[in-house]
């Protein structure tokens, strides 16, 4: 047995699953050129909760292939080693490369799948993984990633004509470049440095009042603070302390809207201790002071 998966093994045929396989003279036509795209999701799924799900290619695929879990755990076999492969991962399986994958037993995973087919895929699946070892990829922002697999199946669940292979040719590339970034910044630990670096920056979303200097947030990411201070700025265009005030200002507008509160008090409230200084970032960022903001009508 090439992998080892539980005792019962399906292929597909998973309750409120979604799959497209676009027909082999259509496929053709794509990589022999004779259409006018050079890319597309020749076959693509959503299997939910696939419990017992498995398969196995001795000899490989003659695509990419991309699995992306978001809920559950799976396991994929390459070269005689298994990964898991949890939430917030993609899978990317080379070209003829033998593997075989199923869901974990105990917590199948739900995913979205696709082979890529055309002449780029192959070259975008020896980027996506370079020299790595492992095929897993962690992805800070799976959800834009499941959304292109869903405008893909959207898509080509209404036919297969060119008013529907070029969107889905357009998605397939669009997310194969987001795959891409994510592999060029994040480390080879396993958890992805761009995935740590985006908890952090939500954590400062969710509380903007509080105010941390840049080592302990490069810190709560296990970074070095110049690595931090370059995958934030990649993620967010700004560096962590002008984000930070960003934020910070964008609560305090917030503020201004829906309640009656004093400046002095919405500049306390976002850890300004200073209100003159508080107005004068506003205005930096917003190009008027607080008060001049207040009495604009909006909505």
């Amino acid at each position: 047995m090439f992998g080892r998966p539980a005792v019962k093994r399906i292929a597909e045929g998973f309750p409120g699953q979604r799959m497209v396989v676009l027909p082999k003279p259509v496929v053709a036509g794509v990589v022999s050129g004779k259409l006018p795209i050079s890319l597309v999701p020749s076959e693509i799924g959503y299997f939910p909760k696939a419990r017992w799900h498995y398969f196995e290619r001795p000899n490989g695929a003659d695509q990419l292939i991309l699995i992306l879990c978001v809920q559950g755990q799976g396991w994929c076999r390459l070269d005689r080693r298994n990964y898991v492969v949890v939430p917030c991962q993609l899978l990317v399986i080379r070209a003829n490369q033998p593997h075989s994958y199923w869901a974990d037993p105990a917590h199948p995973w739900s995913i979205y799948w696709c082979h890529a087919a055309g002449s780029i895929a192959a070259k975008f699946g020896q980027d996506l993984l370079g020299h790595r070892a492992s095929p897993v990829l962690g992805i800070g922002d799976y959800p834009r990633l499941a959304a292109l697999f869903l405008e893909m199946l959207d898509e080509l669940e209404q036919g297969y004509g060119l008013d529907r292979l070029l969107p889905s040719s357009t998605a397939l590339s669009h997310l194969l470049g987001l795959a891409w970034k994510f592999s060029r910044i994040q480390g080879d630990d396993g958890i992805g440095s761009m995935l740590r670096v985006r908890q952090v920056v939500e954590q400062m979303r969710q509380v903007p009042e509080k105010s941390m200097s840049v080592g302990a947030l490069a810190a709560m990411a296990n970074l070095s603070v110049s690595q931090f201070c370059a995958l934030f700025k990649r993620i967010t265009g700004f560096a962590p302390v002008d984000y930070s005030l960003h934020m910070r200002i964008q609560r305090a507008c917030e503020l201004l809207d829906t309640t009656d509160q004093p400046i002095k008090r919405v500049a306390s409230e976002m850890g300004f201790s200073d209100p003159l200084y508080f107005s004068r970032i506003f205005r930096k960022v917003q190009g008027m002071s607080p008060k001049a903001y207040r009495a604009i009508a909006k909505g």
